[in-house]
């Protein structure tokens, strides 16, 4: 009966620290979600500043060169003046979106909206009497003082905006602080309340077993035993004699030894068990002479891999413990072991995670010193063959160095293999695709001499995102004309047929290059991983499964042995008809990750 006692209370007191954790947890989580509003608030004050800033910059630009303009005369400085009259609108009105739950905000802004335009006109109409011959009147117009009282009055404005804003700001950053310390005080109060708990736990449970030793301590060997033997049972378990002899192996251990009990029993553990040290692969000593010395559970060695009975090497971790009886001294050992084949797979993508989060910011920071001078270069030549005076053979030498500026788009698409998503899909002709990537490498299929064979069905269009699988295909052609050497052969098919799950679309590319070498064909589309030196990042292959797996299809690479060479096959398998698998965006897309676009590549 006080057994029965016992068993309960230990029960009730278990079920009593549960509810206190999940009373925390729920707290813990509202005041996170209090903290996250908070958060969200004070980042919406930041961008409030930031549309004041870049209003009130983009107006002094267009002042500044509106000056500059008139007293020198150069066009050029109405490039900054161009920029802001196409700027300051939309970014005013992204104030006003951004200010909507504010209405005094909003009285200013409209306030902000109307001197900004007469500012812009007043700045517009000097630039016109300059430009028809009144240069005299326009410097009058640019030192006016109509002009330096509409700028004073914008500044007000701003000035207004920017200090109600920031009140708002330190109130919300205050009451975060605030959530943040009441969350940490309710953290320290249910640890704290739980470890109480769980020291009374265990004291009222040392007690317990203190009485069942009591009435139980002709088994008290056999209790042992088991104790440990079945702490473990998802784990492979190996026991001994104090002989070092196998008396048991549970199924996990007979599944990875390949070996039955009956075939163990009475054998030495070095020869149902042979490990070996890793870095060495010498045999790792007497697994019973390193145990008898210990008093608890420990682990032989880091550096431990097991040969099996067909000659297959596996890393594992293994623990091994003493069994004692109740005079303490030896009768056995046990040992606790697992396959870490998964844990080491676990660690590499570990590790590639960690180079994606550096590609994050590379690519963030390529972006960013990428976009602008992208930005003036289009612009300029624009500017330029916008001129009448252009001769026809520079106007073709702009045109060219437009396409080649196109180019470098879409190289560095092409080489970091990404685009921000699109939320609209529609019906895409694989074979067009395919077609279309032919043409586009029909340069280098000259250069190479390579001889290109097409087989294009007309099939049924695929729902998706066009600018992604032609990405794809374009990502796996690439790989081939690199693969293939010079007078080699590449061969694009396109056919459709009838699956168990309906119709499907298949594209097949195959060239014949040299080959992967065996050792390196389950790596293939492995992020960073690449057979090319100095070509690439390894991300095509990559991108390239995600795009088909995200359609809902597959991607399969073999080797066949052609006619004359052996062949690279890369074989995709797109449904006809599949609803579209949202994106998965990996940990470090939370703050500069990737995010796809179907001009270029970007990064945030």
């Amino acid at each position: 009966m006080r057994y029965i006692y016992g068993r309960y209370g230990i029960s009730i007191g278990f079920s009593l620290l549960l509810i206190l954790l999940i009373a925390n947890a729920i707290v813990t989580r509202h005041k996170l979600g209090v903290q996250t509003d908070e958060q969200s608030w004070a980042a919406h004050s930041e961008e409030v500043l930031l549309e004041v800033s870049q209003v009130q910059s983009l107006l002094g630009d267009a002042e500044m060169s509106q000056r500059g303009y008139i007293y020198t005369g150069e066009p050029n400085y109405l490039l900054s003046y161009d920029i802001a009259v196409a700027q300051i609108e939309p970014h005013i009105v992204r104030l006003a979106e951004l200010a909507a739950d504010s209405p005094q905000e909003q009285a200013r802004i409209d306030s902000l909206r109307t001197l900004a335009q007469k500012k812009m006109a007043v700045l517009s109409k000097a630039i016109l009497l300059y430009q028809s011959g009144y240069p005299n009147i326009a410097k009058e117009q640019v030192v006016s003082e109509r002009g330096r009282l509409l700028m004073e009055n914008i500044h007000k404005d701003m000035d207004d905006i920017a200090r109600q804003e920031t009140i708002l700001q330190a109130d919300r950053s205050a009451r975060y602080q605030l959530s943040i310390r009441r969350t940490i005080a309710s953290i320290y109060l249910a640890t704290g309340v739980a470890v109480l708990g769980l020291l009374l736990l265990a004291y009222y449970i040392i007690q317990q077993n203190n009485l069942r030793e009591q009435y139980s301590q002709q088994t008290l060997e056999r209790e042992e035993w088991f104790r440990s033997t079945l702490a473990s049972l998802g784990e492979a378990v190996i026991a001994t004699d104090k002989r070092g002899q196998v008396t048991f192996l549970n199924s996990v251990a007979e599944q990875l030894l390949e070996i039955k009990l009956s075939q163990a029993q009475g054998q030495p553990i070095e020869a149902v068990f042979p490990i070996f040290c890793e870095s060495t692969h010498l045999p790792i000593e007497s697994h019973v002479k390193k145990v008898k010395g210990a008093s608890h559970v420990g682990q032989l060695t880091n550096d431990m891999v097991l040969q099996r009975r067909d000659g297959h090497v596996i890393p594992i971790k293994n623990n091994a413990a003493p069994i004692l009886d109740s005079r303490n001294a030896l009768v056995g050992t046990v040992h606790v072991f697992q396959d870490a084949t998964y844990q080491r797979q676990s660690q590499g993508h570990f590790r590639n995670n960690e180079r994606i989060a550096a590609s994050n910011k590379f690519t963030s920071a390529f972006s960013r010193e990428i976009d602008v001078p992208l930005g003036m270069v289009t612009d300029l030549i624009y500017i330029v063959k916008l001129d009448a005076g252009v001769p026809p053979g520079a106007f073709d030498l702009l045109t060219r160095a437009e396409n080649a500026l196109g180019r470098v788009v879409h190289i560095t698409r092409e080489v970091l293999g990404f685009y921000r998503e699109s939320s609209t899909t529609e019906q895409v002709d694989l074979s067009a695709l395919v077609g279309s990537a032919i043409k586009i490498y029909s340069g280098k299929f000259h250069e190479k001499n390579i001889t290109i064979e097409r087989d294009l069905q007309a099939c049924p269009s695929v729902n998706g995102l066009s600018e992604e699988l032609k990405q794809a295909i374009f990502n796996v052609m690439s790989n081939a004309v690199d693969a293939v050497p010079l007078g080699g052969t590449i061969r694009a098919e396109v056919s459709c047929f009838d699956r168990a799950d309906g119709r499907a679309v298949g594209i097949s590319i195959q060239n014949s290059g040299p080959g992967i070498p065996p050792q390196d064909r389950d790596r293939i589309f492995e992020p960073f991983f690449t057979t090319k030196e100095h070509v690439g990042y390894g991300l095509g292959l990559w991108s390239t499964k995600g795009i088909v797996e995200r359609h809902g299809g597959s991607i399969e690479v073999h080797f066949e042995n052609g006619s004359s060479s052996p062949l690279t096959v890369f074989n995709i398998f797109l449904p006809v008809d599949r609803p579209l698998q949202p994106l998965e965006l990996g940990p470090d897309t939370a703050d500069g990750g990737f995010w796809r676009e179907g001009a270029g590549v970007s990064a945030r």
